[in-house]
């Protein structure tokens, strides 16, 4: 993919997903609405069935247990017809039908309190039937129409109410049947979740049929209904419904639908996050890899030209039959050609280390002494810049399985790197200590140092702080990845201490066990 593009691409990406991701939660929200709306229908619907079933309780209460012998007296004027109502039509046949309805009324009065408290009762009897007769001449009256007209059998409905203006709301309803029928309606409705209830004046104030949970919860959202009227069917007092876990509850019985949103959702923004920081990746590896191919070319240029001076020199016929000029190019032709076996070699390891085919040769060594010959063989480089290589050997514990050949690359690398990145006259400082079970080897310098951002990538292949085509620091970007790499497959661990314009300190642990 052309770099150039991922840019587009990007910004493409991102307005795709900010507009996906607003109409997923847009939708999430209407669902919350809805799902919302329809609870508070279910609660409502709930409290109007429940504040009816409180008001026929309390009524069955005077009614059948204070005033027991009023609902069994026998009416005097049963036999008296309040109302009459005949209605007559004709049919095909020459008939007549006849309808009609007697009704018998009864309002009675009774006394619930001394402050005029009243439970107002309505009887109705009712009478009714259907006659069939011929306009043209009488019909036989048989003793099914007899017993029809003469029987004088009634069906009673009884109404009831209850007008208690100045009955205490404790002596009216109490905790337990407010509970009870609550706790029946909601769960018919589907409401399982806990609730808290209580009982408002018309003044707004608190009355003492409140439970626990409503005294806790009474600041949140609560759900208000009507529950006793007076005569004039104004509000006395008030139901009201907290749901302290109603979001839990509304989650809870539509949970599969919202976690399928969610996981989609989630799923959406990790596909993106991969996708653009694979794009990332992918254009900081072809930066990277321009970077090392012109590090390389450049690493390759010097020795190739080299060598092809050093040939044509050989095939001057002055130089041919001077043995020590042969000898001198002969020699130089093979330092450079060692010169790029190294380098192809150090990409050849790097790619078996990443596949992880190269081997260790593990034995005890005595890590001391290796370090000191690396250290004194690179003394004599650090000389020709006037520069100071001092060791401090400080570890008591020294003898332990190591790869000598990879440590010592390992260690021949930092070493290169510290006098590398010290523009001025290095001062590389190397010691080593014992931190328990571990081999501590410390070597820093007071170089170029590298700030935060560079601190946190210099372990990753091909890095290196200068980018394109940059030479003023030799190397392909692998000498540290290569160090991480050696350092990790010893179990060991490698740590980094840096600030611009101050030095480096690299740490590096072996483990002796």
């Amino acid at each position: 993919m052309n770099n150039k593009f991922i840019p587009i691409i990007s910004v493409f990406m991102t307005i795709s997903l900010v507009v996906f991701v607003s109409l997923q939660l847009y939708w999430i929200r209407e669902l919350y609405t809805s799902l919302e709306q329809d609870f508070s229908n279910k609660v409502y619907s709930a409290l109007e069935t429940s504040t009816q079933k409180v008001n026929q309780i309390e009524v069955n209460k005077y009614w059948n247990e204070t005033y027991n012998n009023v609902g069994k007296e026998v009416l005097a004027s049963k036999n008296q017809p309040v109302k009459t109502y005949i209605q007559q039509s004709s049919d095909s046949a020459n008939r007549s039908n006849i309808l009609f309805q007697t009704s018998i009324v009864e309002k009675q009065n009774i006394p619930v309190s001394a402050k005029g408290d009243t439970l107002y009762t309505t009887k109705l009897y009712k009478d009714e039937g259907q006659l069939k007769v011929k306009r043209s001449s009488p019909e036989p009256l048989t003793t099914n129409i007899s017993r029809d007209i003469d029987n004088n059998s009634y069906q009673m409905k009884e109404f009831a109410r209850l007008s208690a203006s100045s009955l205490p709301i404790e002596k009216r309803v109490s905790n337990k049947t407010i509970d009870s029928v609550l706790s029946k309606e909601l769960r018919l409705k589907g409401i399982d979740t806990k609730f808290g209830f209580g009982i408002i004046n018309k003044n707004n104030q608190l009355t003492t049929v409140a439970n626990n949970i409503y005294l806790d919860q009474k600041d949140k959202t609560n759900y208000t209904y009507p529950i006793f009227t007076d005569s004039k069917d104004r509000t006395l007092y008030t139901l009201a419904l907290v749901f302290p876990r109603k979001d839990y509850s509304l989650v809870k019985h539509n949970l599969p639908m919202l976690l399928g949103t969610f996981i989609s959702l989630l799923t959406i923004l990790g596909i993106y996050i991969i996708s653009i920081n694979y794009m990332m990746r992918q254009k900081k590896i072809a930066e990277i890899k321009t970077d090392f191919i012109n590090n390389m070319s450049h690493e390759f240029k010097t020795p190739l030209a080299t060598i092809s001076v050093a040939t044509d020199s050989l095939a001057n016929d002055k130089i041919a039959t001077d043995p020590d000029k042969v000898k001198y190019y002969s020699g130089l032709i093979k330092q450079e050609n060692l010169r790029m076996k190294k380098q192809v070699e150090t990409v050849l390891n790097m790619s078996k280390l990443e596949r992880n085919e190269m081997p260790l040769h593990l034995k005890e060594t005595n890590v001391r002494e290796l370090i000191k010959k690396i250290a004194e063989s690179f003394r004599l480089i650090v000389n020709e810049r006037n520069g100071s290589l001092t060791t401090e050997f400080n570890a008591t514990k020294y003898n332990f399985k190591v790869d000598e050949f990879h440590i010592s690359n390992a260690l021949i690398n930092l070493l290169d790197n510290a006098n590398k990145y010290s523009p001025e006259t290095p001062e590389i400082k190397l010691t080593t200590r014992n931190e328990g079970n571990w081999y501590v080897i410390e070597i820093s310098d007071k170089g170029m140092g590298m700030d935060a951002v560079n601190r946190n990538k210099i372990f990753e292949k091909f890095f290196r702080e200068e980018t394109g085509n940059i030479h003023n620091v030799k190397g392909q970007g692998l000498g540290l990845s290569y160090v991480k790499k050696i350092v990790d497959i010893h179990k060991g661990q490698i740590h980094v201490d840096s600030h611009k314009g101050k030095g480096s300190t690299f740490t590096i642990k072996l483990p002796m066990v």
